[in-house]
């Protein structure tokens, strides 16, 4: 069974979404191939040399097992990912920085946060804020204590713009074009669940999000399905 997730951005693992994740992992695991993470695990992601944030630990211990059970780990990364380093490699994770293209179960999928697809005026602000180099070098003097907690302020208030219709219709023009290439396109961002036969067999799905809908995608010997946790 591959298991692929999104946008749970968690800021604490003592928050209700936490806990359910490290609970939802925790029954599946010993059927669990592959887990995907399709984007936006956290809040917001800044690795330090030196600083792990302790507000992580419990979930990043979860994965840490799951790797060390034999789970094959995944990170698409998103646009709540903002400097990565060695850490997460360290935790067994391979990492996407755009997208993945995969194979499994007899399946062609192609695996995006979809971000980059999203063109509005907000999102490109946030990207070019993001990924300064500039703005990290200033970022890393602040002590983390004060760093993750402006981070997550600003970090919710992208969370918090409106659902756009013209985003899910971006997204799913882009899927259906991957779709000539592809048998499965997974992509994430929205926050909206969506499942959709739209030719000859070829998925499109949004995997929707761990914060209101609590939905996931599961590929079980070459069916694939939107669940959710309840």
């Amino acid at each position: 069974m591959h298991i692929f997730l999104s946008d749970a951005h968690i800021r604490k693992d003592d928050s209700l979404r936490a806990q359910l994740l490290v609970k939802f992992l925790n029954e599946i695991k010993g059927e669990l191939k592959n887990l995907f993470i399709v984007g936006d695990l956290f809040e917001f992601w800044f690795e330090y040399n030196v600083v792990i944030p302790k507000d992580y630990f419990k979930i990043l211990a979860t994965f840490y097992n799951l790797h060390l059970s034999g789970v094959g780990l995944h990170y698409i990364l998103g646009n709540h990912e903002v400097l990565i380093g060695d850490f997460l490699k360290n935790l067994g994770f391979v990492l996407y920085p755009d997208d993945a293209r995969i194979e499994l179960d007899g399946k062609k999928i192609y695996l995006a946060h979809g971000n980059r697809i999203d063109r509005r005026i907000w999102t490109l602000f946030w990207e070019n804020l993001l990924n300064s180099k500039i703005n990290h070098a200033l970022y890393s003097l602040l002590h983390p204590d004060i760093g993750v907690f402006l981070a997550q302020g600003v970090a919710h208030l992208s969370r918090q713009q409106p659902r756009n219709l013209n985003l899910s219709i971006m997204l799913e023009r882009f899927a259906l074009e991957k779709l000539n290439e592809f048998d499965i396109v997974i992509l994430a961002h929205s926050h909206i669940p969506v499942f959709k036969n739209l030719k000859n067999g070829k998925y499109y799905i949004n995997t929707g999000d761990w914060v209101d809908n609590f939905s996931y995608v599961k590929l079980k010997d070459g069916i694939v399905s939107l669940n959710y946790y309840r």
